[in-house]
């Protein structure tokens, strides 16, 4: 799957400026290299692997400074990106990319990046992308969750709501689908706070001409934000 991703990129006029990968493969403590792609990701201690990674073309890093930012772990990093043009306003030289694998806690009901870390109040624009292993209804209306889910969600939705942050993804339509013939489909979640000047398109998500961004679990199918609940078909006699 790695390599496919990565090989489909040839097959593009205009490659991701970013790919960021959750549960990235690693050999040895190391991730495979990727012609034209610089890696970053948080460093290996215990024995452990990363658990998340960026990987940022060589065109993009000419243009934009790019500084990777640890937080003492492997399951979560960010890139600060500034460039002496803009990124969505004239005025918006910054911008934050958060990337994060949040899996289960000391308990069923905690997961092991608390909301706080994975939303951060900052004065810059800031994306929080991963897979943070929650279901929540305002991100997949359809699913039917249990007490203890929304329970374990709900604080990341709440933070998320209170810094402004919008669901990137269309409620309902799944980005994530298992290799498994049982497995359900779900909804990974694309946060960002409200940029009305960003567009989307099947690439990744697009937010100026500067920056391009895939994941490694994200679909074709990025839209710009929506809490409505898809429409629902209608039901006959």
């Amino acid at each position: 799957m790695f390599l496919s991703l990565f090989g489909s990129f040839t097959q593009l006029a205009h490659p991701p400026s970013i790919v960021a990968l959750e549960d990235p493969p690693v050999y040895r403590g190391k991730l495979p290299s990727m012609n034209l792609f610089t890696i970053f990701s948080p460093p290996t201690t215990g024995g452990c692997k990363p658990r998340v990674a960026f990987y940022v073309h060589s065109s993009f890093m000419a243009s934009v400074s790019v500084l990777p930012r640890f937080c003492g772990r492997g399951d979560i990093m960010a890139l600060d990106l500034f460039t002496s043009d803009s990124f969505f306003h004239p005025s918006t030289t910054g911008f934050i990319i958060i990337n994060s694998y949040s899996t289960n806690g000391r308990s069923n009901n905690t997961r092991s990046v608390p909301q706080d870390v994975i939303f951060p109040s900052s004065p810059l624009p800031t994306l929080t992308l991963g897979d943070l292993n929650i279901h929540h209804p305002t991100a997949d209306p359809l699913r039917v969750c249990k007490e203890d889910e929304i329970a374990t969600s709900t604080p990341y939705f709440d933070r998320a709501t209170d810094l402004g942050f919008s669901l990137l993804n269309t409620p309902g339509v799944f980005t994530r689908f298992s290799m498994s013939l049982i497995g359900r489909p779900g909804v990974l979640d694309l946060t960002v706070p409200a940029l009305s000047s960003r567009h989307t398109s099947q690439s990744g998500l697009t937010p100026s001409p500067l920056l391009g961004l895939i994941t490694s679990r994200s679909s074709s199918n990025l839209r710009p934000p929506c809490f409505r609940l898809p429409p629902q078909p209608p039901i006959g006699p």
